[in-house]
This record gives structure tokens, sequence and C-alpha cells, in this order.
């Protein structure tokens, strides 16, 4: 049995430094085995008091208020070491980052959100499938009132019981509804949030975000072939037409040289040129002139 715990991320056009990236979405999931459950507790337990943290404070990738406010030795040292932690246990996880403003004008937000969440359903489902196990999902609660979450919820239960075009619905991978908690209250909640911003801030090409990479990089889940794009990280929009696909992000973030779909297992080297960031990397880093793939800008 592995237990998936389900948060969310934004950032706002200010947040992303990236060049012509805009504002990002994202949502997150951590695929925890059960024999972890209890260890990753009492390793966040005491990560607290060591470094003189309140018994149950919620840790947070960027805090407003609270001892990790601006506390920025504690609070780097406290990312780190949860993102060990969760190595050291076994712990995958998978995130879906959308940057809305390159999608369709006519998609609406709730569109976005729910083509979000069918990624991130498929991603887990497919690693659930490949290790030959049940899980049980848990989302942090949706932000807004009860009729929010009643509408997320509603969203949620229609993957469960419906499947998406890729992935049928089997009872006995995903065996309940998708239940919801807060944050506050469960420990891998917390780590979902981290490790979802943290990959959020990656693809935003925030500096403040570099020195997880490698750790982030490890803990996202792989296809067959060992690369993450499009298993353990969903860039959206990435069909092969539109030339806002973002796939060679996955080179210029995580140093993946190629993609592999696994629905049409058909393979790309990166970065291709006929998607956005071909040649550079928003952040003014850029591909040497006679780099092989590097044929034409289409940032």
């Amino acid at each position: 049995m592995r237990f998936v715990f389900i948060d969310d991320s934004a950032r706002t056009t200010t947040a992303v430094p990236r060049v012509g990236l805009g504002p990002l979405q994202a949502y997150g999931a951590v695929i925890v085995p059960e024999e972890s459950l209890v260890h990753y507790t009492e390793r966040l337990a005491a990560l607290r008091t060591r470094l003189g943290l309140p018994a149950r404070m919620e840790f947070k990738w960027n805090p407003s208020d609270g001892p990790l406010h601006k506390n920025w030795h504690a609070l780097r040292e406290a990312r780190s070491q949860m993102l060990q932690d969760a190595q050291d246990l076994g712990i995958s996880a998978v995130v879906v980052v959308c940057a809305t403003e390159r999608m369709p004008a006519s998609w609406t937000k709730e569109k976005i959100q729910l083509e979000m969440l069918r990624y991130l359903y498929e991603r887990v489902s497919m690693v659930l499938d490949n290790a030959g196990h049940s899980g049980i999902l848990i989302a942090d609660q949706p932000p807004g009132d009860r009729t929010d979450e009643k509408r997320w919820l509603g969203q949620a239960l229609a993957l469960t019981e419906n499947g998406t075009q890729y992935i049928a619905p089997c009872p006995n991978r995903i065996v309940l509804p998708v239940l919801t908690a807060r944050s506050n209250h469960i420990d891998l909640l917390q780590l979902a949030d981290l490790i979802t911003a943290a990959t959020t801030a990656l693809v935003a090409g925030s500096e403040h975000a570099a020195p997880y990479r490698d750790l982030i990089k490890d803990l996202l889940a792989k296809n067959w072939l060992d690369g993450l794009g499009g298993t353990g990280i969903k860039l959206v929009p990435d069909a092969d037409y539109n030339p806002s696909n973002l796939r060679n992000l996955f080179y210029w973030v995580f140093g993946e040289g190629g993609f592999t779909k696994v629905s049409q297992f058909g393979h790309k080297l990166l970065p291709h040129y006929e998607w956005a960031y071909a040649t550079n990397d928003g952040l003014g880093k850029t591909l040497p002139p006679d780099h092989p793939y590097a044929k034409k800008s289409s940032t």
C-alpha cells in the first residue's frame, strides 16, 4: 500500500525570472510507502527539536510568519533535511506545472485546473501500476469555502470513478475516493508542499530553489529509461505541434538529454529546435553555437 499526499503551488509573473514563461500553477504529490509513514513523522519531529522549533509547527516552502520566517539558515537546513529524509525512506514524487498564459485563451481557470488534476492522477496511477501497489490519496484542503472544496472533490471523484483517456479506472489501484485534510495536521502534506513549491520554483528559474535541484531530481519518479520528463514532472503546454511546448525545460532545469513519450514510445533529443527555449534557458544561458540541436530559437 502507498499513501499519496497532494498539494498545490503557484507563482505570479513577478516571481518567475525565466523570460517568457509567465505565471505558474502546479499540483504535486508524494508517494509514500506505508512503512515510511511513522518514520518520516519521527524524523520531522527530530528536525523540529534540533532547530528549536515548536513541536507541531507547520513547515512551508516560504513561511509568511512564525519562527522560520526570514530565518534563512534554519529554513535552508529544514528544506534540505526534509528532502533527504524523503529520499532515505523511499518516497517519490510527481509534479505537474502549467504556464497558464501559454494555454489557449478560451481555457478557463477551472478547465486548466481540471486538466492539471487529470495529469497528476495519470502519473500517480502509472507509478502505482509500475510497482504493483494500491494507493490512498489525501489532498491538502483546497483554499476557499466548502463549495470550492466540494467542487474539487467532485472533480477528483470523477477521475477515480471514470479514469482518463490513458488510465482506466481500477478499484485495486486507488482504493478510496480522494480524501482531504489540513496540512498543519499531517507532516507528509507539508513535504508535498515543499516538493511541489520547490519544483515550481526550479521551473520558474528562481535562484532560491537551485540548492535543492539534485534532491528534487532524485525524488521525481522516472520512466524505464531513467528519465523524469513526462513521468515525474509534466510541463504544460506540451503538445508536439505547439511552439509554446515547454519540454526543453527538462534540459535546462534538470539536464535531461531527451524526452520519451510513454504513450507513443517516441523519443526526441533535447533541446528540440521546434519548441520554446530551444537555444537559451530564458535566464541568460545559451547553447554553444555548434550544439547539434540548436537549429533555431522559438522562445
